[in-house]
């Protein structure tokens, strides 16, 4: 999946506004110095800008009338080498603090629950003291929001526009309904993913046939960055940790008692990627303070 970064006002790349421990740029789609900034990469900041590097339209191999409609990449080849007739879904790099998630492979759902409203979900912020820094992740994120419901000549939710909060709320649907297209996909479960079975239930009808992919920043163990990046566990992904998410846009369209569609956009989780664990973050935290104690007149010891 292509994906795009965000800039700052002054044309820099946001994720170089974090503090030096939490740069990664070599691990992200982003053009070295000299290079050319291809039209995917980079999201517009303002709205007659999002017109063109961006549309809403149906999407060809979606079975789900509800969820037929993608956000895409305006122009066809966004992708070195590209072949003209792929179609490239909008995928945009956040980086921030887990404050909570549950991404494990069944998310949410239990035999209580119907499948079809399983969820992983994550909520990232900008930590203690970066929420300056987040809060330009999530105002890019809410115009592009802003900009799909304006697409589809749909009102925003009240809460897009009275959002003032310092967190993103992502999800991301656990099961995919079972039909004459995928019906021989087997399940994409591993061992240890479902231990008593309760999948087994509902396979006719539901079924796991994409797992999301979580992978860690492993810079003690290798010598190559192409190497780094190692798949792991949900089990090990928690509170504190700092990651690089891909958040795509979940279009749903359903008709409503007075005929007419309604819309909400979920923020999607395309993947998670560990970049500096919860404990190595607060050992960061707590080295920053200590030094901030040194430095500070007045203090005695």
């Amino acid at each position: 999946m292509a994906s795009s970064n965000i800039e700052t006002v002054d044309h820099n790349w946001l994720l170089f506004e974090w503090p030096p421990a939490y740069r990664f740029p070599d691990l992200l789609d982003i053009p070295r110095e000299g290079e050319a900034v291809l039209s995917y990469q980079c999201v517009p900041r303002h709205y007659a800008a999002l017109l063109d590097w961006a549309y809403v339209a149906r999407n060809p191999a979606e079975r789900d009338h509800t969820r037929g409609l993608m956000l895409m990449y305006k122009h066809p080849r966004v992708l070195p080498n590209a072949p003209r007739n792929v179609i490239y879904p909008v995928g945009i790099c956040v980086q921030g603090f887990i404050e909570r998630c549950d991404l494990k492979a069944l998310g949410s759902w239990n035999k209580n629950k119907e499948p079809h409203a399983a969820i992983q979900h994550l909520v990232l912020t900008g930590g203690r003291d970066c929420g300056h820094v987040f809060r330009q992740y999530k105002s890019a994120i809410n115009e592009v929001l802003k900009y799909i419901y304006r697409a589809l000549e749909s009102p925003p939710p009240t809460s897009l526009k009275q959002d003032d909060s310092d967190q993103l709320y992502l999800t991301r649907r656990v099961f995919t309904k079972v039909n004459s297209r995928n019906r021989k996909q087997p399940s994409a479960l591993e061992p240890g993913d479902d231990p008593m079975d309760m999948c087994l239930a509902v396979q006719d009808n539901w079924r796991i046939l994409e797992k999301l992919n979580i992978g860690t920043y492993m810079p003690d163990d290798v010598d190559t960055l192409d190497s780094c990046v190692a798949p792991c566990s949900a089990m090990v992904v928690g509170e504190g940790d700092f990651v690089d998410v891909c958040v795509g846009f979940d279009i749903v369209s359903r008709r409503d008692r007075r005929g007419g569609t309604s819309i909400k956009v979920h923020l999607n989780i395309e993947h998670v990627l560990v970049l500096v664990s919860g404990d190595d973050t607060a050992s960061e935290v707590s080295v920053e303070e200590e030094e901030a104690m040194v430095q500070a007149p007045g203090l005695r010891f």
